[in-house]
């Protein structure tokens, strides 16, 4: 496992707002680097129907999630939520790779013990939809080419989780594939913590950054430290 990043989550990126220090950080654990073999894998498995590698991943999201688990307080149970993809990234691919990995994780009966997963935050039909099109006033180019203020700005208000309060006493661990910049992890914290649910951390398959330090933490900072991912 890598050593721990930590996302910003943003109250919002209205008039005199900073997006990149309204919230607490946020602890993320990843199983690993994108780079390399892994993010060969990812993407193949991603953006290329090779469901067949959901093998190689999945004891890889297990295991982060194991630790991510072992890292909070069980005072009570963990919801895993996956961070939701788009209808037109389902409709493209013909199936939900995250979605796809949890679900044989639970079936399979590998999940950390007192967890579940629930689809809590879900894409928002009234938010600002404008500002995922590529072009528009507030966003001059894709998603991937932005930086991190542009991709938490892109995001904001498109994803919910309900209405205040009604995730009231619900203790979480968001769930996504690779961490960027943490826009969107940041995002359905915001939603999440909105609607009242308490969020623990968040566990990513690999994380683009490179830490400062071996896996085993032996030199170097730690992630959390050199980096404030967000």
């Amino acid at each position: 496992m890598l050593p721990h990043a930590e996302v910003q989550p943003s109250n919002g990126p209205g008039p005199g707002i900073d997006v990149e220090l309204e919230l607490p950080a946020l602890p993320v654990l990843a199983a690993g680097r994108y780079a390399g073999s892994l993010a060969r894998v990812l993407l193949a498995f991603k953006n290329h129907g090779h469901t067949d590698l959901a093998g190689a991943l999945r004891p890889l999201l297990a295991g982060a999630l194991h630790q991510a688990v072992s890292d909070v307080p069980s005072s009570s149970k963990l919801v895993l939520v996956p961070v939701p993809g788009t209808g037109s990234a389902l409709r493209r691919r013909g199936y939900n790779p995250l979605g796809m990995l949890l679900g044989t994780l639970h079936t399979g009966g590998l999940l950390p013990a007192g967890t579940d997963v629930q689809a809590l935050v879900r894409l928002s039909v009234t938010g600002p939809r404008v500002l995922l099109r590529p072009g528009s006033r507030k966003n001059s180019g894709s998603q991937k080419s932005l930086g991190r203020k542009g991709r938490r700005r892109n995001v904001y208000g498109t994803m919910t989780a309900g209405g205040a309060g009604s995730l009231s006493g619900v203790r979480c661990l968001v769930v996504d594939d690779v961490l960027t910049t943490g826009a969107t992890i940041a995002e359905a914290t915001r939603v999440l913590r909105a609607a009242g649910a308490r969020v623990e951390g968040a566990v990513v398959i690999a994380v683009t950054a490179a830490p400062s330090c071996d896996v085993d933490n032996s030199r170097g900072r730690s992630l959390a430290q050199s980096e404030r991912l967000g």
